[in-house]
């Protein structure tokens, strides 16, 4: 029977205490795999936390350089590695956080000829890129293959995330296609200036959905959407 080592019972200690997780529940993080597409601003910080947590495989695609001004929403990433490739930064700084998890790299563009193939050997995907084109991509290739993914982003002050689960009834294309009058307008918009404590809030709340789903614990936003407007410290879930 697996057993956590003593590094890794002294490590994880604090989220072992928790009845929800315990030792079986660190066990089944070591032991997941979690696909992170993007490596910008949302992907820092959720990528931070899957590796300290201890979440055993993961995986980051992506093909862009690091820019100067990535740098305030971008928490990976340092100035002097301005210029540098987003995923190979990415995962020394993995490795180095937690030698516990082993990083998967995809230095190429996501899209609809490489999805399924990249997507197929993981548990959960998570969508943190700041294109719908993309966003589409990922949501078809999950339905095919019957893997759930996280979805979020962030325009100006607002953000919006999703769980889209095996079973969800609603279509995250449809959504964004024709999206409710209730909703705001400006979630649809990825393309304004971007709250860089906007992200970090939204980025975490993410990230703890991949990992109450890969524990099995809590509640999830299946069938719902969660948006955030940090300039009015608003919370509101919408059903879909």
């Amino acid at each position: 029977m697996q057993k956590l080592s003593k590094r890794q019972t002294d490590r994880y200690f604090c989220s072992t205490f928790l009845k929800e997780i315990g030792e079986a529940g660190q066990l089944k993080l070591l032991n997941s795999k979690v696909l992170v597409v993007g490596a910008g601003g949302l992907a820092s910080s959720t990528l931070l936390y899957l590796s300290t947590i201890g979440v055993g495989t993961i995986g980051i695609v992506d093909f862009d350089r690091i820019n100067l001004n990535n740098l305030p929403r971008q928490i990976i990433y340092d100035e002097d590695q301005v210029g540098l490739y987003k995923v190979d930064v990415a995962s020394k700084v993995l490795n180095k956080k937690n030698p516990d998890v082993k990083v998967v790299t995809y230095k190429e563009k996501f899209s609809e000829q490489n999805a399924k193939e990249i997507i197929k050997d993981y548990d959960l995907v998570l969508a943190c890129v700041d294109n719908f084109d993309t966003e589409f991509v990922i949501n078809d290739a999950c339905k095919a293959l019957g893997i759930p993914f996280v979805s979020a982003g962030v325009s100006g002050f607002n953000g919006q995330i999703m769980f889209v689960s095996k079973e969800s009834k609603s279509d995250f294309k449809s959504l964004f296609s024709t999206l409710p009058l209730n909703v705001p307008k400006e979630i649809k918009d990825k393309d304004r200036g971007v709250y860089p404590l906007a992200v970090a809030i939204v980025s975490n709340i993410q990230c703890s959905e991949a990992i109450k789903y890969l524990l099995g614990i809590g509640s999830s936003l299946k069938d719902e959407m969660l948006v955030v407007d940090t300039l009015k410290l608003r919370f509101e879930k919408y059903k879909l």
